[in-house]
């Protein structure tokens, strides 16, 4: 586990016809989220080529601080929404800078 700012990347695709029902939890989690302590960064982008794309790009001061979002308020209750059910793919990747 680093102790330096660690970055993620989460690709998330909405089921057909799930797209605004996911969107506006995972916009409500960006608001809820950017009040954490650690976060240095988390923004929700829309893919241009596909609609049922969304990915969050975040940036925390540490990966202890995102491992407590991760089991933290906001995320329980974006979870307990019941937005699994509107996911037909999701991909989680954890970075760590290497250049530039």
């Amino acid at each position: 586990m680093s102790n330096g700012p660690l970055t993620i990347i989460a690709i998330t695709t909405a089921k057909p016809g799930k797209e605004a029902a996911l969107g506006a939890a995972q916009e409500k989690l960006v608001t809820e989220t950017l009040a954490e302590d650690g976060c240095l960064r988390y923004e929700l982008h829309q893919s241009l080529d596909d609609g049922r794309v969304r990915i969050f790009v975040e940036t925390w001061q540490s990966e202890v601080q995102w491992r407590a979002h991760m089991e933290g308020t906001a995320m329980q209750r974006f979870q307990a929404s019941g937005v699994g059910d509107y996911f037909a793919d999701f991909a989680l990747h954890r970075l760590t800078k290497v250049a530039g």
